[in-house]
């Protein structure tokens, strides 16, 4: 049972990837497409779209959902971090133009996350090595209640008013201010850990 829910869930996350995966290279062959509108759409995806599935989440375990409510939850947020990766990836093009900034740090980050919640968690509730007692979701709730807390930050440094009016090398640089912040606030957070240590903030 466990494994077919894994595989329905690991089935949409792709077809959802892959769809966002075709929009952008869409985008990419269409030189009239802004700039704008695809640095909007990965921060619209990446980060706001995470933020709503990891309040979802959340809810999922206060409320003592089922494992497999649970699972769904946390496929959602994999799904949404994803989209953001390859949203960046695709943009690392558009930031190599302009003063040679990069991506770089940016989908990698979603990258890692994506892990962590699809490995790290998933994976561990899936085979029982993280059980779904009170004491363990409550643990669940305070970490990813932090997650989604540094993102809500994140968003709000990074609107869709802000973002329009500066260019790719000021979003670069701020963005690893932004981690560098967020990593160094929450030193016992071993997801945190292994950024600060990865990236050298």
């Amino acid at each position: 049972m466990r494994k077919n829910i894994a595989i329905i869930i690991l089935m949409v996350g792709l077809i959802i990837s892959m769809y966002f995966n075709f929009q952008f290279k869409a985008y990419k062959d269409n030189q009239e497409v802004d700039y704008t509108v695809k640095l909007n759409h990965g921060t619209e995806m990446g980060i706001k779209e995470s933020i709503y599935n990891l309040d979802n989440v959340i809810k999922s375990l206060e409320d003592n959902s089922s494992k497999e409510t649970v699972i769904h939850a946390l496929g959602n947020v994999a799904v949404s971090l994803k989209v953001g990766e390859e949203s960046f990836i695709f943009l690392d093009s558009d930031f190599r133009e302009d003063q040679l900034s990069s991506t770089n740090l940016i989908y990698n980050m979603f990258r890692d996350i994506f892990t962590y919640i699809s490995v790290e968690i998933t994976d561990d509730i899936l085979s029982n090595e993280i059980s779904l007692e009170k004491e363990s979701r409550n643990q669940l709730i305070k970490d990813l209640g932090v997650l989604k807390q540094d993102l809500e930050y994140i968003d709000n440094q990074f609107n869709e008013d802000i973002l329009k009016e500066q260019n790719p090398k000021w979003i670069e640089n701020k963005w690893k201010e932004l981690i560098g912040e967020i990593v160094n606030r929450n030193t016992d957070y071993k997801l945190y850990e292994r950024i600060k240590m990865k990236y050298n903030l």
